[in-house]
């Protein structure tokens, strides 16, 4: 039985966590996605670079293990 109750645990309660989860980081991904394509063409670039840069892989990387906050 404690087994039983341990598959039904794993499949209605932390397989679906887990997926909403991935599910809200692509959703917050490409968010960031769409404001920094907005941002380039509010700045003027044309349409063929703000998709290079967009689709480039351009990703603005940032060290969050810094020490000097």
């Amino acid at each position: 039985m404690s087994l039983v109750r341990s598959l039904f645990k794993l499949l209605f309660l932390h397989i679906p966590k887990s997926l909403f989860q991935i599910a809200g980081i692509i959703r917050i991904v490409n968010r960031g996605k769409r404001a920094f394509r907005k941002a380039l063409r509010e700045k003027g670039l044309p349409e063929d670079v703000v998709d290079v840069l967009v689709e480039g892989g351009f990703f603005v990387e940032v060290d969050w293990n810094r020490d000097d906050f």
